[in-house]
C-alpha cells in the first residue's frame, strides 16, 4: 500500500470533505463558532444568555461551571468573530498538523477553559463582576505556541504590515499588561488573554501533551523492529565446522534497513497511523528511521521505473 493510498494520510487534494481533510478540529471549531454566533439571538430572546456567557457570580455563586468552556464559543460582533476564527486559521492548522488531532483539541479547551478561569479569578479580585465572552484567550494560547517554535515567520498584522511572530507576541501582551494595570474594567478581557499566553507557554515549555499522560500510552507496550535471524546452516556429524554469522555483520534488532518489505510496510501503517492521532512531534527516534527508511525505497522504486 503507498503512503498516499493510506486513509489517514489522504488529505483535502483526494477527495476528503472539508472537515475530515486538513485540520479537521480547527475547521471544527471555526464552524461552532459561526454556528453559535448565530445562535446568539435565540439565546437572547429567551433569556438565557446569562446561562452559557461567563461571569464570576455565576461559576463561583450559583455553580454554572459550565461557563467556563461556553463562554469562549460565543462573540460580542462579527468583528470580534471574524478577527479571532481569521487568527485560528492562521496558527491552527498547522499546530493541529504537528500535535495531531487528538492532542490539539485537547490543547485548546484545556487552553479555553484557563483561559476563562484565569479571567474569573482576576475579575472576582478586583471586585468587578462582570461578564466575559469570546475565543481570544484559547486563542492566544495558540497563537503563543506557535510563535515558541516559529519566532521569526512573519504574519501580516491587519493583513498590511509584515510582522514577525515573536515580536507580534510581544506587541499583543505588553499591551494586554498595561491595560490590565492601567484600565481593569476594560470591556476587553485582557485576562484571559494574559492567562491563555500563560498556558500556551507552558504547555509547549512541558510539553504538555495529552498523549504523554494518557493511560493507553502508558500501559501499551512499545513495539520494536525485530529483523529474522539468520539461519544456520545444517551440520554433519563427521565433518566440517558449523557455520554461524559474523558477530561483526550482524544484524541490530532496530536495524530498517533489512526488513523485508511486508514488515517495513505494515509498521509503516502503524508509524502513519501515531502521525495522524498524536502529530510527527510525537515520533520516536526508531519510528523517524521507519520514514526515513520507507522514504528511501519509495524513491528507489521511482528510479527504477524511470
Amino acid at each position: 500500500m503507498g503512503i498516499y493510498d493510506r486513509e489517514y494520510y489522504r488529505g483535502e487534494t483526494h477527495g476528503s470533505g472539508w472537515l475530515t481533510g486538513l485540520a479537521p478540529a480547527t475547521k471544527a471549531i471555526i464552524v461552532i463558532n459561526v454556528i453559535v454566533f448565530f445562535l446568539q439571538p435565540i439565546l437572547q430572546d429567551r433569556g438565557l444568555w446569562n446561562y452559557f456567557i461567563a461571569s464570576s457570580d455565576g461559576i463561583f455563586r450559583h455553580g454554572y461551571v459550565w461557563q467556563l468552556l461556553t463562554a469562549t464559543f460565543m462573540h460580542a460582533g462579527v468583528y470580534h468573530l471574524l478577527w479571532n476564527m481569521v487568527f485560528l486559521w492562521m496558527v491552527g492548522r498547522e499546530m493541529e498538523s504537528f500535535y495531531g488531532t487528538r492532542d490539539f483539541v485537547a490543547f485548546y479547551l484545556c487552553a479555553a477553559v484557563l483561559s476563562t478561569l484565569g479571567w474569573v479569578a482576576i475579575d472576582t479580585f478586583l471586585g468587578h463582576h462582570g461578564n466575559m465572552l469570546g475565543a481570544s484567550g484559547a486563542i492566544m494560547a495558540v497563537v503563543v505556541v506557535y510563535a515558541m517554535y516559529y519566532p521569526h515567520r512573519e504574519i501580516l498584522l491587519f493583513f498590511v504590515l509584515p510582522v514577525q511572530m515573536w515580536l507580534l507576541v510581544v506587541i499583543y501582551l505588553a499591551h494586554d499588561a498595561y491595560q490590565l494595570l492601567t484600565q481593569p474594567a476594560s470591556e476587553i478581557a485582557v485576562a484571559s488573554h494574559l492567562s491563555g499566553a500563560a498556558f500556551g507557554y507552558l504547555f509547549k515549555h512541558f510539553d504538555l501533551r495529552w498523549s504523554r499522560f494518557s493511560w493507553r500510552r502508558v500501559t501499551r507496550p512499545r513495539l520494536r523492529l525485530i529483523s529474522p535471524e539468520p539461519r544456520e546452516k545444517p551440520t554433519t556429524r563427521s565433518t566440517g565446522p558449523t557455520w554461524s554469522p559474523n558477530p561483526a555483520t550482524s544484524l541490530k534488532p532496530s536495524t530498517t534497513a533489512v526488513l523485508p518489505e511486508e514488515q517495513l510496510d505494515a509498521r509503516l501503517d502503524e508509524v502513519l497511523a501515531k502521525i495522524a492521532r498524536e502529530g510527527r512531534g510525537g515520533l520516536t527516534e526508531e519510528e523517524n528511521r521507519v520514514l526515513q527508511e520507507a522514504s528511501r525505497r519509495a524513491r528507489n522504486r521511482r528510479s527504477d521505473r524511470i
